[in-house]
């Protein structure tokens, strides 16, 4: 379940990884589709992720935020960023100002 949950805020797990997992065949059909075997009846469920979005899920506007987790929280280890790029990120350096009053 947390899977297809990771799915439907980040988006679908490319067909490389999935190919080259030793387990995939417990979640996932060779089509691709998700699925869950029910422990009780042993029968099996198919999961559909419903889309959403990362902005949506952590309530943010901040568009530089939602690219910064996404970057870092990608699922493909020859996509994700670096640590070094993640130091570098854009988000990290942006200056923010903020109201005096509140502290």
């Amino acid at each position: 379940m947390l899977l297809g949950r990771m799915i439907r805020i980040l988006g679908p797990i490319d067909m490389e990884i999935l190919a080259s997992g030793q387990d995939t065949y417990k979640y996932f059909t060779k089509e691709n589709d998700m699925h869950h075997i029910n422990e009780d009846t042993n029968q099996l469920k198919y999961i559909i992720p419903e889309e959403s979005s990362l902005e949506d899920h952590l309530q943010i506007s901040d568009v530089g935020l939602a690219n910064f987790l996404r970057d870092i929280l990608e699922i493909n280890p020859l996509k994700h960023i670096t640590v070094s790029e993640a130091l570098e990120h854009p988000w990290l350096s942006y200056s923010y100002s903020y109201d005096s009053s509140f502290c």
